[in-house]
């Protein structure tokens, strides 16, 4: 059998190479889980007595507190209805005021998880054109997969018990529901020509699902630049949009509150 003769520099390499190999071969390989909506075993570790070693002890998850997904809380037939009033004090508007509908219903559902929520604002005649969004909203959670910029400020979808109950506010047909609010918030967005926009607001969102019951904002435009001479830092004259919008009607398990 012929042998193989390497050079002193060849034996140095071929050396550094197999050490690698050994330390990748019991390196750790496990994956690290995602953070968020993961099912674990809960197991629990009970010291025994006498130095004796320690032994894990499986349990109920309720038991520690800990809250388990066992059933969406919106399901695949969701659908809402929203009224909608708009009105605007500015020349920088189309129209003086505009009532509307806003509707939403699912789809179809994505991977067993996500539904995906049709988004649909329909205005009175003579008013602005319909508009559509798609949402992606987790069905055990509440929450939106992909807010879009344009709502940062006023989320549709903001997960269900995100916030304990802090006031009522009464349906299109007389129910009540436990709702927790975001406001008041603030945001400004700038704008070409010196004018920047101002938002005031806020929203509420019903308890159990996290769905959108309540929301209400002003809008200010304010301007900083040079007008026929005159300076001027953020000046404001006037120019103001509002926008208010309450759920009607839902198919969605809210948390309804008693008369009592």
């Amino acid at each position: 059998m012929p042998f193989l003769f390497l050079s002193r520099t060849s034996q140095i390499i071929f050396a550094l190479l197999i050490a690698v190999l050994l330390t990748a071969c019991g390196r750790s390989t496990t994956p690290t889980p995602p953070a968020r909506n993961v099912f674990y075993e809960v197991q629990t570790v009970n010291r025994a007595a006498g130095g004796a070693a320690a032994s894990p002890t499986t349990v109920a998850a309720a038991s520690l507190n800990i809250s388990v997904a066992d059933k969406p809380i919106l399901t695949p037939d969701l659908d809402a209805r929203w009224s909608i009033h708009w009105l605007c004090l500015s020349d920088r508007c189309e129209f003086d005021q505009c009532v509307g509908t806003a509707q939403g219903a699912v789809r179809g559902i994505v991977s067993d998880r996500w539904l995906e929520v049709d988004r649909r604002v329909d205005w009175n005649e003579g008013c602005g054109k319909q508009t559509s969004w798609l949402s992606q909203v987790d069905q055990f959670t509440g929450e939106e997969r992909y807010p879009s910029q344009q709502d940062r400020l006023f989320n549709f979808w903001a997960g269900a018990r995100a916030g304990t109950a802090q006031r009522r506010i009464e349906l299109e047909d007389g129910q009540l529901v436990n709702v927790w609010c975001t406001g008041p918030q603030q945001a400004e967005v700038a704008e070409s020509g010196g004018w920047t926009t101002l938002y005031d607001g806020e929203v509420c969102y019903d308890v159990q699902t996290g769905m959108l019951v309540f929301m209400s904002y002003i809008k200010r435009w304010v301007f900083t630049g040079t007008f026929e001479g005159s300076d001027y830092e953020r000046a404001y004259f006037g120019d103001s949009e509002t926008y208010e919008q309450v759920l009607q009607t839902t198919n969605a398990e809210l948390s309804f509150a008693t008369t009592e």
